[in-house]
């Protein structure tokens, strides 16, 4: 069974979207057989697309895709002059 999982995230504007494609395509390329990704996006959206010979390899390949964007979250933060911490509504 093929199975596709696709990830959206919405950036605050295109410059943070630009940084953060530049920042996960390098980790992304040369994977493991039976799974494709892709990345690509406009303006402030960036999506991923997981295709994988199984769906715990598609889903643990979005949930990994995700700590890379907290992570990412964190340091733009900080880089920015403040304290990382992601704030509820």
């Amino acid at each position: 069974m093929r199975t596709k999982a696709t990830l959206t995230l919405a950036c605050k504007d295109g410059h943070v979207r630009r940084s953060l494609e530049a920042v996960l395509g390098p980790d992304n390329e040369g994977g493991p057989r039976g799974l494709e990704i892709s990345m690509g996006g406009a303006g402030q959206r960036l999506e991923f697309r997981a295709e994988a010979d199984s769906l715990s390899a598609a889903v643990s390949t979005v949930l990994a895709l995700l700590r890379d964007v907290a992570l990412f979250q964190e340091v733009w933060l900080l880089s920015q002059g403040m304290d990382g911490r992601i704030r509820r509504a």
